[in-house]
């Protein structure tokens, strides 16, 4: 049995912020409710999780810095063509995941560019 890592708890926080989503989006985006997500933030996010949250939470670091923070919330709830119509938040619901964040990579791959 996996146990919970309690300083992956930030993640949590550096998604919901970054994202700006309420406390039930944030659930919404690990198939849990918002009283799991305060359980995540007290006793660490659960071992079968922590993959999904580093994952999300590298998507939003990768955008954070290359985008304004600001524009963020709009961005990641935008439907898109690269997605199949998908936004960034609908493709993390449906746990594509790792490929909304070599995407994402690819998409600020300068040296591809050339």
């Amino acid at each position: 049995m996996a146990t919970a890592i309690l300083p992956t708890t930030s993640l949590l926080d550096e998604i919901q912020t970054a994202f700006g989503l309420s406390k039930l989006e944030l659930g919404r985006l690990f198939g849990v409710s918002r009283q799991a997500v305060d359980q995540w933030r007290d006793r660490g996010i659960p071992g079968g999780r922590q993959e999904k949250a580093a994952t999300v939470a590298a998507v939003a670091d990768l955008l954070s810095h290359q985008l304004k923070p600001e524009r963020l919330p709009g961005i990641v709830r935008r439907a898109a063509r690269a997605y199949g119509g998908l936004s960034m938040l609908e493709m993390i619901e449906r746990d594509r995941h790792r490929e909304l964040l070599e995407r994402t990579r690819a998409a600020f791959d300068w040296t591809a560019a050339a």
